[in-house]
Formats: C-alpha cells, structure tokens, sequence
C-alpha cells in the first residue's frame, strides 16, 4: 500500500497514540474509547488492528516486545519509527492548516428536501435536532469525569470542536423547524405523481 493511500485520519490516530510511547493494539483499541478519538475517526471492527499491520509494512512503526498474559494470545507493542514522525507530522499540518472539501450527508440531503412535503420536513429535522441534543448531553456525561481527573483541556480539543458543531446545528435545525412550521420559510411543493395508467388487461377486466 502506498503512502497515500495511508494519509487517514486513522493513520494519524494510531501514529500519535504511539508517539506517546509504545502500545498493543488493544490498548491503542481502549484508548481510543477513552479519549473519544471516535468522535473524529471513522472505525468498523477490527479496522485498528488491520492499520496497525499497514502502518507496519509500510515501515511507519515497528514491533518492539511481545508479551503473554495467563492463557491469553500473545501481544505485539508497536513503536513509532521516524518515517511514522515524518508522516504524523504532515498529516497534522495538512489537516490543522488546510481546509478540505467534505462531502456530508446531510448537506446532500439538504440540498433535495423539497422532494418531501414541508410537514414531513419538519418531522425529519426535528428528529434529527432531538438525536443531536441527545448526542450533545451524552458527551457531556462522559466528558464530565475526564475535567474531574484534571485531564488538559488541549487533550480535548476535538471533543470540545464536536460539541461546538453539534450546539450550533442544534440550534440552526430549531430556527428552520420555526420557520416552516410558522410559514416565513415558504416550501416550495413538487408536482404531485401521475396516477399510473390503466393496463389493458385493467380496461377489459373492469
């Protein structure tokens, strides 16, 4: 696999997790629940241990010990390499300091929702905006024993970025919501569907 290929936002993860010191990848799996590293990094599965043997063979980290605990398998810490440095540093750099084009799914959707009736979006958004409140207490409930411990607030700078979105989309999704459901959106209604026209068995078998 290529180095381009390998510029994710996982890759930055996994490499910034072991410039910290050297780690298994069940631990760099706990730690990214625990720092909510979630938040901004798209897992399925066992996608950190797959990039873990990537970031591997492309010479980005390096086995360092491998341990055994009971009659657990044995596990393999990884170190960061200076090619790995080399990398997470201009991934960060690049994603910090370089606005990038984004693609969301909910921009798309926005951009055709006349295709729904007015009452049907107001439905929609106001859902979302309770998933999203939903989504905003739920962080705070986790967030509140990490300030407790006196975790720095720079280790939380993504989370922090998380909730500011999710605070201001709350409250744009309420003022649309008002405006449709009170009339100063206007909703522009789409043509009403053609009734299907009889077959000709239909004609004959009335």
């Amino acid at each position: 696999m290529s180095l381009r290929a390998l510029r994710t936002p996982l890759t930055m993860a996994v490499l910034s997790l072991l410039r910290e010191q050297p780690r298994h990848p069940y631990e760099l799996q706990a730690l990214v629940r625990a720092r909510h590293i979630g938040e901004v990094v798209k897992l399925r599965g066992g996608s950190l241990y797959d990039s873990v043997g990537r970031l591997h063979r492309a010479g980005l980290v390096e086995p360092v010990e491998t341990s055994r605990s009971g009659g657990r398998p044995e596990r393999t810490a990884y170190a960061i390499t200076e090619a790995g440095r080399d990398l997470l540093d201009a991934l960060v750099r690049e994603y910090v300091g370089v606005p990038a084009q984004e693609y969301p799914v909910f921009a798309a959707g926005l951009a055709h929702i006349l295709n729904v009736t007015a009452g049907d979006a107001v439905d929609l958004l106001d859902a979302r905006a309770e998933s999203v409140h939903a989504d905003i207490d739920e962080t705070e409930r986790q967030l509140e024993p990490l300030r407790e411990a006196g975790i720095a607030r720079v280790v939380l700078l993504e989370v922090e970025y998380a909730q500011v979105l999710r605070r201001a989309e709350l409250h744009w999704l309420r003022q649309i919501v008002d405006a449709v459901r009170e009339g100063a959106l206007p909703w522009i209604e789409q043509p009403a569907r053609a009734e299907t026209s009889a077959t000709p068995s239909d004609k004959e078998n009335p």
